[in-house]
């Protein structure tokens, strides 16, 4: 491969783990598991279920790690819900849950790897996945910490997280460089198309006022129109956006062959579509697809 084909291939293989990973956030078997801990609260379950690797953290360790949510919609749920069930159970459910969903899928799947497939997508997802710098990358370094159970399935998963959870980190960094806050963040997604205000706004607990101070602060930089529509040079800056972000990303494949790149992207196709066919996420275009697209 040249550095385009590897740029391309790491980038495909990002997307099919992170199709595996959102199962955790979306499957109704991870909502069952969390339940069992006795979280009723969707969000609780959410902020606990992804907070829990960097342990018994208060709610401003949460916000400025997860970066995309308000302050007050983390204390809603951080630390009280450290009182239902502790870190390490919110671990063990978010395990347990996500082995139900694979089962589920994959049971009924065609498309459903053998043990022998399994393993070795497992081995060199892992490899990658663990390649990463600790500094400036809050979640992943917290995951590093996180040991899976001794089963492929589990080990899968987690090397899904860490590198989602990495480039999350690399394109967290970003927007703070740019001085892009989380409400920002999300106002350049509905401009861009990719979210809708209503759910956006409600979902991340932002408020009509900080709604609206960051239009004002995106109108005035150029980013947006007065119509809430993005501009040529907020496409531009959105794009470039991820054109970094996914730079940041690359060095974490560095660790893998050509060989095993290409072996890991054939193997986890199936297994993505698998996933995709079960119905189990919602349909989403990706950002840097999206922008691409368009």
């Amino acid at each position: 491969m040249d550095r385009n084909e590897r740029y391309a291939s790491s980038l495909k293989v990002w997307a099919q783990l992170e199709t595996f990973h959102d199962l955790t956030y979306f499957a109704k078997e991870c909502r069952e598991s969390y339940k069992t801990l006795g979280v009723a609260d969707s969000w609780a379950r959410y902020f606990g279920g992804r907070a829990a690797p960097m342990g018994q953290v208060e709610p401003g360790v949460v916000t400025a790690a997860f970066y995309s949510f308000s302050h007050h919609n983390v204390e809603a749920a951080i630390p009280s819900v450290w009182k239902i069930a502790t870190p390490e159970q919110f671990i063990a459910a978010r395990f347990q849950g996500i082995l139900a969903t694979w089962d589920r899928i994959m049971g009924s799947s065609t498309l459903a790897p053998s043990a022998e497939v399994l393993a070795r997508a497992t081995r060199i997802a892992t490899k990658i996945s663990r390649h990463g710098e600790r500094d400036g990358h809050p979640l992943y370094a917290a995951n590093l910490s996180v040991q899976p159970p001794d089963d492929p399935r589990s080990q899968l998963f987690h090397a899904a997280t860490l590198i989602r959870e990495y480039r999350g980190d690399c394109h967290n960094s970003l927007l703070a460089v740019n001085q892009i806050n989380g409400c920002e963040a999300h106002i350049l997604m509905v401009a861009i198309g990719a979210e809708q205000r209503s759910t956006a706004q409600t979902s991340r607990g932002y408020t009509d006022a900080e709604w609206t101070h960051g239009i004002e602060n995106l109108t005035h930089r150029g980013l947006i129109a007065k119509d809430e529509t993005i501009t040529p040079e907020g496409r531009s800056f959105r794009s470039d956006l991820e054109r970094r972000t996914n730079l940041l990303m690359a060095p974490l494949f560095d660790v893998v062959s050509d060989g095993e790149l290409a072996e890991l992207q054939a193997l986890a196709a199936p297994i993505e579509m698998a996933i995709h066919d079960s119905g189990s996420l919602p349909t989403f275009q990706r950002v840097h697809e999206l922008l691409a697209s368009s």
